[in-house]
């Protein structure tokens, strides 16, 4: 099984999922997540060493999704580029590789990236066909099954544990600038997430992101 979280910056993903990998190490299970290789990079060499690792698995299928984001993001200077968005598209195509060959019984992803076409939504060209086939015939054949772990946190709640995490320095019409441009993201972010849910196999929990990360990592444990 595949499981990705989803939700803004703030929103307790990666708490969450923090969480509930200290209660499957408890429990034994056979599972991965994004970061799991760097407990074996222990210096820079075997950092990169790992890295040129993950992209002999860059299959075009697989990655080009993220590739064509990366390049709308940098095109309209929505982001910059950086070499995490180069190799974990790849690494993302190495975990699913270890899933299709029963090599583990679970891969999670704390970051987003369910919804690689959340900024077509806003730009309005978002097609829902691409979402539905890239899911179905790519993803779904390889891993089984997708559990999306909906993190669904008030955008204001979300915008200050954003703010206070990364010690941002925000005076009020920028915080609420800020809030106004995570809303437009949650939004779309939506549309991403009812058309997935709608495809058989792919099974969507919502959890309230202002519960204790205990109690929402139980309720994952509940499905797995």
């Amino acid at each position: 099984m595949l499981i990705l979280f989803t939700g803004g910056r703030g929103s307790g993903k990666s708490t969450i999922a923090f969480t509930l990998y200290t209660k499957l190490d408890e429990a034994n299970y056979n599972y991965l997540h994004q970061s799991s290789w760097r407990i074996h990079a222990f210096s820079v060499y075997r950092k990169l060493g790992w890295i040129v690792y993950f992209l002999t698995f860059f299959r075009k299928r697989v990655c080009k999704v993220f590739f064509n984001r990366l390049y709308r993001d940098i095109r309209y200077g929505r982001a910059k580029g950086s070499l995490g968005r180069i190799y974990m598209p790849c690494t993302f195509s190495y975990h699913l590789d270890m899933l299709s060959k029963n090599k583990v019984n679970f891969v999670f992803y704390e970051s987003d990236f369910l919804t690689w076409a959340a900024d077509k939504v806003l730009d309005g060209t978002f097609n829902k066909s691409e979402v539905r086939d890239y899911y179905s015939t790519v993803i779904l054949p390889k891993v089984g099954k997708i559990l999306v772990v909906l993190c669904d946190t008030p955008v204001e709640n979300a915008v200050e544990r954003w703010r206070r995490r990364d010690n941002k320095m925000l005076s009020p019409n920028e915080i609420q600038q800020w809030i106004e441009k995570r809303t437009a993201w949650k939004k779309s972010r939506q549309e991403i997430i009812k058309v997935v849910s709608e495809i058989p196999g792919v099974k969507v929990l919502k959890l309230n992101g202002m519960d204790s990360p205990m109690l929402n990592s139980s309720r994952i444990m509940e499905l797995l």
